[in-house]
């Protein structure tokens, strides 16, 4: 993305009253914070000055202009899928809007590996209506893609299982979907909120780490 995209995301974050403006909530000030798919890291800018946090994304021109921003974030390039992080080393993980782009059922387990004992997760999902708005003014191609999302995301409803097309992957999801999705991978306490925003959290199941 450039940089004028994500300095515009980085407004959003800053401005509450702006419709897009979304950020995960309060914490404890010696809560060690993640954010997958973090792009120039403005929703840890937003939500989490106060300390020393961690971010990751696959793209380097997003990272590059996220060091300009704040020296407070540590920025990884990587994908949710394999991250390049130690077991339990978080107390929260979120993902804002970034999870609908990747195997979710796999970046749920990355994820659950790195977060401690009873650390929590925090999720801003796509619903149908998203993609449906965007296909409506795309082309043939555009359509052949929302087909594949299509089919993608009712795998994932029923399977909690992903394919990708042309090397990506793109869905929409569910309550069943995301909330079975988060159970087979070692979560409870799980809550949505459907309203301006999709939203999932959850916690780690302490009977369901891997040691």
């Amino acid at each position: 993305m450039s940089d004028d995209y994500n300095l515009a995301e980085l407004k959003i974050a800053l401005d509450a009253t702006d419709p897009r403006h979304i950020l995960p909530p309060p914490l404890p000030a010696d809560f060690k914070v993640l954010d997958v798919g973090c792009g120039a890291g403005q929703s840890l800018v937003g939500a989490y000055p106060d300390r020393l946090s961690f971010g990751i994304d696959i793209d380097l021109q997003a990272l590059k202009t996220g060091k300009s921003i704040s020296d407070r974030i540590f920025l990884v390039n990587g994908t949710a899928e394999k991250l390049p992080f130690k077991g339990r080393q978080f107390d929260f993980v979120f993902a804002r809007v970034a999870l609908p782009y990747t195997n979710i059922s796999i970046s749920l387990r990355e994820i659950r590996r790195v977060l401690n004992e009873g650390g929590r997760i925090w999720l801003v999902l796509h619903p149908f209506a998203i993609v449906w708005k965007q296909v409506k003014a795309t082309n043939y191609k555009g359509k052949i893609w929302f087909a594949y999302i299509v089919l993608n995301s009712v795998a994932f409803h029923f399977l909690q299982r992903q394919f990708p097309f042309l090397g990506r992957y793109e869905s929409f999801q569910t309550e069943r979907g995301i909330t079975q999705a988060l159970i087979q991978n070692g979560f409870e306490d799980i809550q949505i909120t459907r309203g301006k925003h999709f939203l999932a959290t959850a916690r780690v199941k302490p009977d369901a780490r891997r040691h």
